[in-house]
């Protein structure tokens, strides 16, 4: 089963790059929807790799380094395209996801 949490992280990985590497259009109907969609992909995404790892992610400090650094490059990729813009608080927003997801998973998962 881990195998196939796998393969749904790395899906879910080409689609949030290919979402953030993409135009869009720049019209916001809601206020600080883009802040909340940035906030659900990362807790989304630290929930999959964490259910596609063997050991919890709370111990495994170097997949929550990945998440971290994947959410900078996005941003730091994203400020070298002319279409899209990179900003801190998207960034900060990313770092909430996966630390709200840290605070409320559970410490001692066991895992098969």
């Amino acid at each position: 089963m881990t195998q196939i949490y796998r393969v749904v992280f790395v899906l879910t990985l080409f689609f949030i790059s290919y979402g953030a590497f993409t135009p869009t259009e720049s019209s916001q109907s809601i206020l600080y929807l883009d802040k909340v969609v940035h906030f659900l992909a990362f807790l989304i995404l630290t929930f999959l790799l964490d259910i596609s790892l063997r050991d919890p992610i709370n111990v495994q400090k170097y997949a929550i380094l990945f998440l971290i650094a994947y959410a900078g490059s996005i941003e730091f990729i994203q400020y070298f395209l002319p279409y899209r813009s990179a900003e801190i608080y998207d960034f900060f927003s990313d770092l909430l996801g996966i630390l709200v997801y840290l605070y409320f998973c559970p410490k001692n998962i066991y895992k098969a």
